[in-house]
């Protein structure tokens, strides 16, 4: 008893409410980026409105705004960007300061390992 006709209007109008909603979720999303002046890209606005990054590349308006808004971004640093702007002295002197502790730690190491050895010969002798 197949249906030659079968009535898909229901299931089709489901589909269109459910990608409206979607849409809604993801436009709020982007806002409330916007207004914290966090960096908008498709993986935050996926992960942040819980779709996938096909649906947001699949639908040309969302497609458009977020390359849009992504493009008008790239001016801006970030801040992952002005941290890792430091300078090459300060960056020697991290160099030299950890140099100076491996050193320092070696030196400790080698004293630990003849205390450690000391320690053993003792207890052989008294065996």
């Amino acid at each position: 008893m197949t249906n030659n006709n079968p009535n898909v209007q229901k299931i089709i109008e489901f589909n269109k409410n459910k990608t409206t909603r979607k849409e809604e979720v993801v436009n709020k999303v982007i806002t409330d980026l916007i207004k914290g002046k966090e960096k908008i890209n498709f993986n935050t606005v996926a992960e942040k409105s819980g779709v996938s990054k096909s649906f947001l590349y699949k639908n040309k308006t969302l497609k458009e705004r977020i390359d849009f808004l992504r493009n008008q971004q790239n001016g801006l640093s970030s801040p992952k960007k002005v941290k890792n702007n430091t300078s090459d002295k300060s960056k020697d002197v991290i160099i030299e300061s950890l140099r100076q502790k491996v050193k320092k730690l070696e030196e400790e190491n080698k004293d630990l390992k003849k205390q450690l050895q000391s320690k053993l010969s003792d207890l052989y002798l008294k065996i």
